[in-house]
């Protein structure tokens, strides 16, 4: 049943991958990454039983949430953010539709490497790490960082469960990932926190 849902969901982890690159509205982001971390537990679930997929779902909402709630205590003045031009979402849709064209040569380059893992993994595994780093590469806020950073670990543990079946490492990237959002809220709260010590 998973393997029906396997190519809408890498269709859906390219979509919501856009939507982190080019949104300023940190509820959209925040939603399009929960929405995100449910297609990486369709794909993990694939090489996983999905009880051990699961792990991946949670952390990852948890995740989602830590981060919300951070933004959503911050007076307002500090969660707005400048709304891109026209070109610039022009160009970072450009650049998304780019590494979706490297996602379809470089997938079943990816699958000659590792044997184990299958065309839609491998998919959703590019689409997440590419994009991942472009936000990286494209933005300097806090929130676009940590988003940035948790959308390329969730590609590599779709790519790494395909490969590995240590459910430590599994746990190990949870661990990470929530230690990531943990670190991401703190961030964006630390103005708030200097100015009033």
């Amino acid at each position: 049943m998973l393997e029906l849902l396997s190519l809408p969901v890498v269709i859906i982890s390219f979509i919501t991958s856009s939507v982190l690159l080019i949104s300023w509205d940190w509820r959209v982001s925040v939603t399009s990454l929960a929405v995100q971390y449910t297609g990486v537990f369709i794909l993990v679930s694939l090489s996983w039983p999905i009880e051990i997929a699961a792990v991946k779902l949670v952390a990852g909402i948890i995740s989602s949430v830590v981060i919300a709630l951070a933004l959503r205590n911050l007076p307002q003045e500090y969660t707005l953010q400048d709304r891109y031009s026209a070109s610039e979402i022009i160009f970072r849709m450009i650049v998304a539709i780019l590494a979706g064209l490297f996602v379809i040569t470089g997938g079943p380059k990816l699958i000659e490497w590792f044997g184990e893992i299958s065309i839609d993994q491998a998919y959703g595994a590019l689409i997440l790490v590419s994009l991942g780093l472009i936000q990286l590469g494209l933005t300097k806020r806090s929130l676009n960082v940590v988003i940035g950073l948790l959308t390329v670990l969730s590609g590599f543990g779709i790519l790494y469960a395909a490969i590995e079946n240590s459910i430590l490492m599994m746990g190990f990237l949870a661990v990470i990932t929530l230690g990531m959002a943990v670190v991401g809220a703190y961030l964006l709260t630390a103005p708030i926190l200097e100015e009033t010590s």
